[in-house]
């Protein structure tokens, strides 16, 4: 339902933004699984999901569809998770920092070598922005920095045929008359607009956090500059919190009647 909205192309860049808790790097996550097994690769900066064990044992979830812990489903096997192992070291390798500082200058440089040696079509992940190391000069406000910086994202990514997706919260949290939080757009990230202009695609991922129960995600395609990507428009998926992955409606139903035999 997704693919007349927003389609994943090389040399392109990609803001993703939403509230906390909203499950951007979830949805990101099972993303990149899919494009994966499209023979896609990936270099990976997320230090919100170190070690990166951790974030190896979420994406075997969602190439599996069975959960790492025990309970009512059936839970995977050690002989799968090696499988599913070697997979993923075919198409993701993380970068780690070990004093928590790296900017994205320096992301690039590291992941540059790797991402040239791939036979592939291939991807940057940066997750999430305000993990990152914004160092400005003197004399340089912070709408001038972010522009400065998302200029050399997309320059690099044009020039290297690299699609690279960044993930930013909002600035602020501001909520409607209602009591609910509204739909973030990526004007709403620290820096100002230039989120908005200089990105390819902007996406929004939006959850009814007042509904601690509600397993449904709205993925709202707020921008596409390029039309044979996609257009804008709304897509509600079904998160499974057991393996991490997202449905359509209807897939969601045939998969829990499959999964629990009911």
């Amino acid at each position: 339902a997704l693919d007349k909205h927003y389609t994943v192309a090389p040399g392109q860049f990609t803001v993703i933004t939403g509230w906390p808790g909203a499950g951007k790097s979830e949805w990101l996550d099972a993303l990149l699984v899919n494009l994966s097994r499209q023979g896609w690769k990936f270099a990976i900066f997320s230090p919100e999901n170190m070690p990166v064990t951790l974030h190896f044992s979420k994406l075997i979830e969602k190439l599996s569809g069975k959960p790492f812990g025990a309970g009512p489903t059936e839970r995977l096997q050690r002989a799968e998770i090696d499988e599913y192992e070697d997979e993923l070291e075919q198409a993701f390798w993380f970068m780690e920092s070990g004093t928590g500082a790296a900017s994205v200058a320096s992301l690039i440089e590291t992941a540059e070598p790797w991402l040239k040696k791939q036979d592939a079509r291939k991807g940057l992940v940066l997750d999430p922005w305000n993990e990152l190391e914004h160092w400005r000069p003197p004399g340089l406000s912070e709408t001038e920095y972010v522009s400065m910086t998302l200029s050399l994202v997309r320059n690099w990514a044009r020039s290297n045929d690299v699609h690279v997706w960044i993930v930013a919260h909002p600035q602020k949290m501001r909520r409607e008359d209602n009591g609910k939080l509204p739909i973030p757009k990526p004007d709403m990230i620290s820096g100002s607009s230039h989120w908005w202009n200089k990105a390819d695609c902007a996406i929004t991922v939006y959850r009814d956090l007042s509904d601690l129960g509600s397993r449904v995600v709205d993925i709202y395609v707020q921008k596409i500059r390029f039309k044979h990507i996609g257009c804008p428009g709304m897509v509600s998926l079904t998160y499974d919190r057991v393996t991490g992955r997202y449905f359509e409606p209807r897939q969601a139903q045939l998969y829990a009647v499959g999964r629990d035999g009911e």
